[in-house]
């Protein structure tokens, strides 16, 4: 796959929007977005920057056609002029990737890879305008154990090459028994890269320089007590929920997982005697176990984000891991008696993505 990028500066009322109702549900589709005489196809991160920049969500297009939209906002914005970013690639159509100011810094993605591999970066990965890859922190990768697993300190850079957004340090383990990756994508353990003028500066010195003792400790606290907490059904479903989202994405390589996942944790249903667990209030299901620990929640997820999905869906999975260890788990404690933890849980089937 041969990857280029393109950029320019355009005003949004210069965009031509082309578009199609769906005659049954009503909806307006935006299938491609023209500038300077080529229409591409928009992308989500065209969209969350777009909405970002001028204050309006995608729900005015419930209520307005495109076209006029893009015209109102043109009309009414303080200043409508921005810098777009074009996505290449051999195997599909151009993609518009981010709008941002035409001010803002910007790095090249070759910049970005030879950043990479000058600090030695690994497990590099590129998904719709965002490079990520795996690092050491400066003090080393510290190898420790967590209830008889062996973990490594690491660090995840998240660098984007379309001009929206600052590049993200998040802090990472890695278990060495399966090679599961797991990052911690949260506030409480993500640091945004200040920028200047000189943004490959500024990154390289966060490659050369990045450091974090609280944070691995306070990381390695939150494992240690996903060993000794039961699953709750409300954390289950949740991870159940983004499987599901992952899935209907296209980013999963393995339909075994659903089913792992339930032996995993227990027959919910049959368990609790509902066909629905959202027909349990959430503070219920806060309160009801299943038959497994968090821990294995955390690596089932880590698992199935390095091992069977695409980039997207490995940023879903350690998306839910981040959120789960940064607040209180729903049965802290809970589970005094020591146990052993599976090393893998997916059972092979297809091919990973």
């Amino acid at each position: 796959m041969t990857l280029t990028f393109d950029h320019g500066i355009s005003r949004i009322r210069d965009f031509g929007i082309h578009s199609r109702r769906d005659e049954k549900t009503g909806k307006i589709e935006i299938q491609t977005i023209e500038v300077g005489g080529e229409q591409v196809v928009p992308s989500r991160r065209f969209w969350k920057s777009f909405f970002q920049r001028f204050g309006v969500s995608d729900s005015i297009f419930r209520y307005f056609e495109p076209t006029e939209v893009f015209q109102r906002i043109s009309e009414r914005a303080a200043d409508d002029l921005v810098r777009y970013s074009i996505e290449r690639c051999d195997e599909d159509k151009p993609r518009m990737l981010a709008v941002s100011s035409p001010n803002r810094p910007l790095i090249s993605y070759a910049s970005v890879r030879r950043l990479i591999n000058r600090f030695g970066g690994t497990n590099v990965e590129y998904e719709e305008g965002r490079i990520t890859s795996t690092h050491r922190p400066r003090s080393g990768e510290h190898t420790f154990e967590v209830g008889g697993d062996t973990f490594r300190h690491h660090f995840v850079m998240e660098t984007p090459v379309d001009g929206f957004s600052h590049p993200k340090i998040s802090l990472s383990f890695l278990r060495l028994i399966c090679a599961n990756g797991m990052v911690g994508y949260s506030r409480a353990f993500r640091s945004d890269v200040s920028l200047g003028k000189d943004i490959g500066h500024c990154i390289s010195r966060a490659l050369e320089t990045y450091d974090n003792g609280e944070g691995y400790a306070a990381l390695r606290q939150r494992f240690e007590s996903s060993q000794t907490s039961w699953a709750s059904v409300r954390e289950c479903h949740q991870l159940y929920k983004v499987l599901h989202k992952v899935e209907s994405s296209g980013g999963l390589g393995n339909q075994n997982v659903f089913k792992d996942l339930g032996r995993l944790t227990g027959n919910l249903h049959e368990l609790y005697g509902f066909a629905n667990l959202e027909a349990l209030s959430v503070k219920r299901q806060r309160i009801l176990p299943a038959k497994c620990r968090v821990y294995d929640l955390i690596n089932f997820a880590g698992e199935v984000g390095t091992h069977h999905s695409n980039p997207n869906g490995n940023r879903a999975m350690q998306s839910f891991i981040g959120s789960l260890i940064s607040d209180e788990y729903d049965m802290e404690g809970t589970a005094n008696v020591a146990a052993e933890f599976e090393d893998f849980f997916v059972t092979a089937a297809g091919s990973a993505i």
